[in-house]
């Protein structure tokens, strides 16, 4: 294998114009991958949310990644010249390179090409967070690697027996020793699909968390703190951005949740399984907010942060609204509406998510309500990524858009649609508000509570890279702390 394989680099670099093709690709599409991980994170957002052996392991398989591509594409077109073209080998190739490109974002919101590609859910769902597709894109250019350098040594038979031939007005399919060994790198390229379709559908517990690790806590006297405990000051901060009993709001649940149901936006069945094999079953009083209504207020906690996620997330798609039917989704053409986390991502509907997006009158706003919610939208941000609730594409800006019209129906202010996604942001960001959090007690002596909300929740503190800023200072200062919390990514 290994002397194939050299035998192929000998192929691409042994001649100036072959080894310049050869590299020029690589880089092309590594300045490609560059730019799709752009769209989901920073450098610094990345490198803080993740453990050094992810991180280096993510970055050192996508260069690995780029320079087989650039071999594998020139050693195609050296076998075209020869006119031994083999399309499955180039289709692996094309093939590893999309897997690359789907891996290219961060776990903490994944990658915007996944809802586009039909993939719901995010990297996070990935049992290996997209290590494992990183690993079948390297697999699959190997592969072409290794059957278009047979093919150049004469070494490859390039008729290959075929799957699907024609007797007459029927099309027969093959499936013998030798059909399948002759096509073996196309059944591996199928079988790669279907694995990168299927792995997001295991349970939670199959898992592998590459969250960072806790960094050494220092006061500003300069005393470092033993990290083996809870830091009494950690906990403090702790406690208030997520408070132990919760935080309530004027607003109730309402009929909201049956209503929710015979939109069709939530399977009852497969919603329950979701929360089953996350090892956080539903409730009975969940279950009843879901099929009866409840006349109590929401109260956000630790416990019922992910099922509230959720909720909201399949009210806010499915509520008809402006911010839907004119905003920032639909900048890209009504027919790229599916094409989001916060669309294509949702899954636990009866209808696909373009047929539930905006349809179904569940809450009415009068005008001045809705201008509270638009003026409310495009004040909040979420560190997942750098847009407003107006532009909801993600789960949590979709969540916090129903949200805000449930809680602007009953009455609320602007202010206090502010001051509920300042908590609900913290519960669903713990990590994100947990450095907010220190920082401003360690800049100006303020308690979470006393933080202005508008502050907290706006460009400057809550979008990703503006979190990724107040990290950098808590770094420089020696005040990173790591929350217990592990909060949720952008898929169901």
């Amino acid at each position: 294998m290994m002397n194939k394989f050299f035998s192929a680099l000998g192929s691409v670099y042994r001649q100036p114009v072959t080894a310049l093709l050869s590299i020029s690709l690589s880089l092309n599409l590594l300045a490609g991958y560059y730019l799709i991980f752009l769209q989901t994170t920073t450098f610094a957002v990345f490198f803080n949310s993740n453990n050094n052996l992810y991180n280096w392991l993510s970055i050192g398989m996508t260069l690995v990644n780029s320079w087989l591509f650039g071999i594998a594409i020139t050693l195609v077109s050296l076998v075209w010249q020869k006119r031994q073209a083999q399309p499955d080998s180039m289709g692996n190739s094309v093939l590893g390179a999309v897997f690359g490109a789907i891996s290219s974002g961060c776990p903490v919101c994944g990658a915007w090409l996944l809802p586009m590609l039909g993939i719901a859910g995010s990297l996070a769902a990935f049992p290996l967070q997209g290590l494992e597709i990183k690993a079948l894109s390297i697999l699959l250019l190997g592969l072409s690697i290794q059957q278009t350098s047979q093919t150049l040594s004469g070494s490859c038979n390039t008729k290959q027996a075929s799957l699907l031939s024609r007797d007459k007005n029927y099309f027969v399919l093959r499936l013998d020793r030798k059909t399948l060994l002759a096509n073996k790198s196309l059944l591996i390229g199928l079988i790669s699909v279907l694995i990168v379709y299927y792995l997001p559908q295991l349970p939670a517990q199959f898992r592998v968390s590459f969250a960072a690790t806790r960094t050494p806590f220092t006061t500003n006297s300069g005393e470092t703190v033993n990290q083996g405990t809870q830091n009494p000051n950690t906990t403090e901060l702790l406690n208030q951005i997520n408070p132990p009993t919760g935080y309530t709001l004027k607003a109730r649940y309402g009929d909201v949740g049956p209503k929710i149901l015979q939109a069709g936006a939530i399977d009852l069945e497969r919603f329950q399984q979701l929360y089953q094999r996350s090892g956080q079953p539903l409730t009975s009083k969940q279950l009843a907010i879901l099929t009866q209504g409840l006349d109590e207020p929401i109260t956000i906690t630790k416990q019922n942060s992910y099922f509230l996620l959720n909720f909201f997330w399949a009210l806010g798609l499915t509520n008809k609204n402006p911010i839907l039917d004119q905003g920032e989704m639909t900048k890209y053409g009504q027919d790229k509406i599916g094409s989001f986390a916060s669309t294509g991502g949702w899954t636990l509907g009866t209808k696909p998510a373009t047929e539930l997006y905006s349809q179904t009158p569940i809450i009415k706003l009068t005008p001045e309500q809705q201008k509270t919610v638009q003026r409310a939208a495009e004040a909040t941000y979420r560190p997942c990524c750098s847009n407003p609730t107006s532009f909801p594409d993600c789960n949590h800006g979709m969540a916090m858009l129903g949200l805000f019209q449930l809680m602007a129906a009953q009455g609320a202010s602007e202010e206090e649609l502010l001051t509920t996604a300042k908590y609900f942001n913290a519960f669903w960001f713990p990590q994100q508000y947990l450095d907010i959090a220190t920082y401003f007690q360690a800049k100006e002596g303020k308690t979470f509570a006393q933080i202005d909300p508008r502050l907290v929740v706006s460009e400057q503190f809550s979008s990703g890279r503006g979190w990724s800023n107040t990290r950098k200072w808590l770094a420089n200062n020696n005040l990173v702390q790591k929350s217990p919390n592990g909060g949720g990514g952008c898929g169901v």
